[in-house]
């Protein structure tokens, strides 16, 4: 049995009024000790700063000590400073900065060193030597500010690619589970319930998709060999319209600035997450209940985890407002022969290679 140990953490709300210590050992502990002295109810989820959802004692056990946590009860969200400067960037004109309430929020702190960091941004000729360094003991300076146990650069991507993913698995469990329909049928609970599952194993197989940021990964990467990432364009165009001196690209590898702007970098959902997957699995549930059948989960995996659905964008293209496009209503349930030819403890079965999304005109 692996052994645990001790360790001190930080803990919060949501609107980060106070912060507190707590001594745990498991990720139980730490919600129990948190929520008493935070005064808060216990039915609480467990979110880092940069939006990660932690729900998983496994995951928990790799944390660092003094990581800070968000303790949100039921219906609460925070905001990220990513979120924050995304939020004044979509609320002006996409081709100029202009600087509005939230960008103002988000710069009340630590105000000289975030200018500073975009800053020498634009000036990349002295970071370009180190983009091929990997290993902490060599580039320390990209590691500033870091609270990981990593000891590469890849292997730090590695672990954002993974959170991001199981965000968007613990976002979406989340809002079905709020759900009427999960809430009040059972047999809806129970083959949504199977369908998670299902996802979560096809998950752990393909290691979160740990691959997407990593440049030294065989497969999945969205990089090219020494991390340089291209903007995949909005939901609705090809390819990103942003061409020449103002093109969208960068290299996070290069150095500790390049690296805190990537955060700003998004993954969107050609078919939304919220909007369009998250209701099609609560029909999808229905029907598999009424037709003694089960949910697709490979399908539904699909849209959410995969460069299927997902276009990794810069800021700028990434548009939230609402996308035409919507799920493939004949694909939310699994026939027979479809359950007896897929398995999906392996890899993405073949006949679910090919996208299966419909645009709405």
């Amino acid at each position: 049995m692996k052994q645990v140990t001790m360790k001190g953490y930080k803990v919060s709300d949501a609107k980060r009024n106070r912060t507190v210590g707590v001594a745990c050992q498991t990720l139980d502990e730490l919600r129990v000790k948190g929520s008493c002295k935070l005064n808060i109810e216990k039915n609480v989820q467990i979110q880092m700063l940069d939006g990660t959802y932690v729900d998983d004692e496994d995951y928990f056990q790799t944390l660092p000590s003094q990581t800070v946590f968000l303790l949100l009860k039921p219906g609460e969200s925070a905001y990220t400073g990513a979120d924050i400067l995304y939020n004044a960037l979509q609320a002006v004109n996409l081709d100029f900065l202009r600087a509005g309430n939230e960008v103002q929020k988000f710069f009340t702190q630590n105000v000289k060193e975030k200018v500073q960091n975009l800053a020498k941004l634009v000036n990349r000729s002295s970071q370009i030597q180190n983009v091929t360094l990997s290993r902490k003991l060599d580039d320390p300076a990209w590691f500033e500010g870091i609270e990981s146990r990593a000891s590469t650069k890849e292997e730090f991507m590695a672990r954002r690619s993974q959170e991001r993913i199981r965000g968007y698995m613990y976002k979406t469990q989340d809002d079905v589970k709020k759900s009427e329909t999960y809430r009040n049928d059972k047999m809806c609970q129970k083959k949504l319930t199977e369908a998670f599952q299902k996802m979560n194993l096809q998950l752990k197989a393909h290691k979160y998709f740990n691959g997407y940021f990593d440049r030294s990964a065989m497969s999945d990467r969205l990089c090219d060999d020494v991390g340089g990432f291209q903007c995949r364009g909005r939901w609705d165009l090809p390819h990103c319209k942003y061409k020449g001196a103002n093109q969208h690209m960068i290299n996070p590898y290069e150095s500790r600035e390049a690296r805190i702007v990537f955060s700003t970098w998004n993954f969107d959902h050609v078919v939304e997450r919220s909007r369009s997957i998250v209701p099609a699995l609560l029909e999808a549930a229905k029907l598999a209940s009424n037709n003694s059948c089960a949910i697709n989960a490979i399908y539904f995996y699909r849209l959410l985890f995969t460069t299927d659905n997902l276009k990794l964008v810069h800021i700028i293209c990434h548009d939230k407002g609402t996308h035409s496009v919507q799920c493939n209503s004949r694909e939310f349930t699994l026939t027979a022969r479809k359950v007896d030819s897929c398995s999906t403890g392996e890899e993405i079965p073949k006949c679910f290679t090919e996208p299966q999304v419909s645009v709405m005109l």
